[in-house]
């Protein structure tokens, strides 16, 4: 008995030695990629440019921030230059400290006309090779909530492509039931929590494409 109290005292000794090595948890052991996100450079002079490109910049770095597998570079670690377009990208301000980044999105926006257009790359700023991941171009009608919906795009590409091919949730619609109007309402919402507006439905189905509840 004498040899079995030993053997389980030296048992509980070693667990209890080895505690600070249990971790629990989700994604444990996997490195979050360092992504910076430069503000997008006007690519017009026209005057709603200001106010478009600030919800696009505010869209996107929130997007990301949000996904969970980033490790978003604050804004005020960004070099003082944006890139505009991947000629004006110098890899080594954004591969050093203080963003120390892995990753950077850049690009250009501004209206055009009464549309509202967009380019946007992803660069691998620690290979100095070949450093091009992804680049994009959308088009829609100008306004802030078409800002809104490139940034999302935009976000949900880069997960794609960095997440392990894991699409991103940021053009998701929330449906949800509301009485501001003084009677109970079907509203929507971006996931985020704007953008919410009473659908309009054609029959038993939302214009937006949801079906609305039988």
């Amino acid at each position: 008995m004498k040899r079995i109290a030993a053997l389980l005292f030296l048992f509980l000794g070693t667990v209890s030695a080895q505690t600070d090595w249990i971790r629990t948890g989700t994604g444990l052991g996997v490195e979050k990629v360092r992504v910076a996100v430069a503000d997008f450079k006007p690519a017009t002079t026209d005057a709603a440019n200001p106010e478009l490109l600030k919800t696009f910049n505010d869209v996107l770095f929130n997007d990301l921030s949000q996904a969970g597998i980033f490790d978003v570079v604050s804004k005020n670690f960004n070099p003082l230059q944006a890139p505009g377009n991947p000629q004006e990208l110098r890899l080594e301000a954004w591969a050093v400290p203080p963003p120390n980044a892995a990753m950077v999105a850049f690009g250009n926006l501004g209206k055009t006309g009464d549309d509202l257009l967009m380019q946007g790359w992803l660069y691998d700023v620690k290979n100095t090779q070949s450093p091009f991941v992804l680049g994009k171009q959308y088009r829609e009608k100008s306004s802030v909530e078409s800002a809104r919906k490139i940034a999302h795009r935009f976000a949900n590409e880069i997960v794609l492509r960095l997440g392990g091919g894991l699409p991103g949730i940021f053009e998701s619609k929330i449906a949800f039931i509301s009485a501001r109007s003084g009677t109970k309402d079907v509203w929507v919402m971006d996931y985020d929590g704007e953008g919410q507006h009473q659908p309009l439905v054609r029959g038993n189905q939302f214009v937006r494409g949801m079906v609305a509840p039988g």
